[in-house]
C-alpha cells in the first residue's frame, strides 16, 4: 500500500496524526509527519487524514482529492429541522401504481457515499430491482418459504436446528414475530402482496458471507437510503423477508441475481406513498440510563 506525505507542502500541523483512528502516522526526528510503514497495512482508507489536511499533502493508496474528496457543503440543518424531518418519515407499506425513475434511485444511492462504515466497505454490494414484474415473479417462492417456516418451527427437531444455526436472536425473531404472522396466513398471495407491498422497486444490500462488518455496513447503508428516499418525496421501509428468502431459496436468489457466495442482509422497498399520514408516532420504550458525575 503506497501511502505518502509530500513534505514540501506539508504544514506540519499534525492534525492527520490526531484524526487517524489506527495511529498509522507518526513524527520523525526532522519533525516530519510520515506513515509508519509496519502500520500501513491496517489503514482503513477512511480518508480522515486527507480530509483534514489543509495543504492536500497526504496521499492514501487508491484515493485522490479529485475523485474521492470534496469541499464540505454548508450545513443548514438545525436540530429542530432535523428532528422534524425524522418525525415526518414513516415506514411506507402502501404505494401508488407508479414507477420510480432511475434518476431518483441514483439520488438515493448517492447518499450512501457519505455513510459511515465498518471494516471492508469495498465488499458491500447493492442490487436495485426497479422492475415490478420481476419482483412479482419472486413472490410465490417467498410465500412457500414462509409456509415452510411455520412447519419448521412447529417441528421440534427442525426448530432446534434452526436455533443452533441461526443463533438465539434471529431464532427468537422468527419464532416470536415471523412465525405467528405466517401461521395466520398473513402473507398468502390470495390476500394481496403483503410481502413487498406492491412496491415498484426494491434495493438489496449483500456481501460475501465472510466479509467483515458486512451486517453493520448493510444496515447503515439501508438506513441512509431509506431516509434519502423520504427526502425525495418517496416512501420506503426495510423488509427482512426478502433477504431471508434469498439466503434460503435458490429460485429467489436467481431472480434477484445475487451471487451464490453472497449473503443478503437487508433490503428496502421504495415507491411513491399511497397514503398520506396526518400524525407522527412517538416511540418512547427505550430504557435510558445516564452515568455522570
Amino acid at each position: 500500500m503506497n501511502n505518502t506525505i509530500d513534505q514540501e507542502v506539508c504544514s506540519k500541523c499534525q492534525l492527520c496524526i490526531k484524526v487517524c483512528p489506527c495511529n498509522i502516522i507518526g513524527i520523525n526526528y526532522k519533525n516530519e509527519t510520515f506513515f509508519i510503514e509496519e502500520r500501513i497495512p491496517i489503514c482503513l482508507k477512511c480518508g480522515q487524514c486527507m480530509a483534514v489536511c489543509k495543504t492536500s499533502a497526504i496521499k492514501v493508496d487508491g484515493q485522490s482529492y479529485e475523485n474521492d474528496l470534496h469541499e464540505l457543503p454548508h450545513n443548514k440543518v438545525d436540530h429542530k429541522s432535523f428532528v422534524d424531518f425524522l418525525a415526518n418519515r414513516r415506514s411506507v407499506r402502501n404505494f401508488k401504481d407508479k414507477s420510480v425513475s432511475r434518476e431518483l434511485i441514483d439520488q438515493i444511492l448517492e447518499s450512501i457515499y457519505y455513510a459511515p462504515f465498518g471494516a471492508e466497505p469495498d465488499k458491500m454490494r447493492i442490487t436495485v430491482v426497479n422492475d415490478r414484474k420481476r419482483i412479482e415473479s419472486s413472490l410465490p417462492h417467498i410465500e412457500k418459504f414462509l409456509d415452510d417456516i411455520v412447519k419448521w418451527i412447529e417441528n421440534p427437531i427442525a426448530s432446534r436446528v434452526i436455533k443452533r444455526r441461526s443463533g438465539t436472536e434471529k431464532y427468537n425473531t422468527v419464532k416470536n414475530h415471523l412465525y405467528p404472522i405466517s401461521k395466520l396466513e398473513n402473507y398468502k398471495l390470495e390476500f394481496g402482496d403483503r410481502i413487498t407491498r406492491d412496491a415498484p422497486a426494491i434495493i438489496i444490500f449483500h456481501a460475501p458471507k465472510n466479509a467483515a462488518s458486512h451486517t453493520d455496513n448493510s444496515f447503515i447503508y439501508a438506513t441512509y437510503a431509506m431516509l434519502t428516499a423520504h427526502s425525495l418525496g418517496l416512501g420506503a421501509t426495510m423488509i427482512g423477508l426478502v433477504p431471508n428468502a434469498i439466503n434460503k431459496v435458490k429460485a429467489v436468489r436467481d431472480i434477484y441475481e445475487i451471487p451464490d457466495e453472497n449473503e443478503a442482509i437487508s433490503s428496502i422497498i421504495v415507491g411513491y406513498p399511497g397514503i398520506k399520514y396526518k400524525r407522527t408516532i412517538s416511540r418512547k420504550e427505550q430504557q435510558i440510563h445516564y452515568i455522570h458525575e
